[in-house]
């Protein structure tokens, strides 16, 4: 049996969120992170820090719609959202001087979705 929509209250919610917000701000970028977020689980790629240092600007705010990962190095301090992510992932940005939010926070600093590179 295929499950038609996230189980997850949060997740749902934030999906709401989301692709809501588009509505008055005309914020496409929230609207396609929104689109990723209600992908099947199964197509869903997690993301690893050392694919970001390789297409991401230093300072730049870094959509991550899935989980971050730590393989690989990251050398420049990024500004990264994510679903989620793990402790090395965690620790190697940090060390880099970036910085790590949820995607709720990220989106409520700014709605109108300016700025941002979605990876993943």
């Amino acid at each position: 049996m295929v499950a038609e929509e996230k189980t997850n209250p949060h997740l749902r919610e934030l999906i709401r969120t989301l692709r809501a917000s588009r509505e008055g701000k005309g914020a496409a970028s929230w609207k396609a992170v929104a689109t990723r977020l209600a992908r099947p689980r199964h197509r869903l790629r997690p993301v690893n820090v050392g694919h970001l240092d390789r297409v991401a600007a230093a300072g730049e705010l870094v959509v991550v719609p899935t989980k971050l990962l730590g393989k690989g190095d990251l050398k420049k301090p990024l500004n990264i959202a994510a679903l989620g992510w793990s402790d090395e992932a965690g620790r190697k940005v940090l060390a880099a001087g970036g910085r790590l939010s949820n995607l709720q926070d990220a989106f409520q600093s700014n709605p109108e979705g300016k700025g941002v590179h979605i990876v993943g």
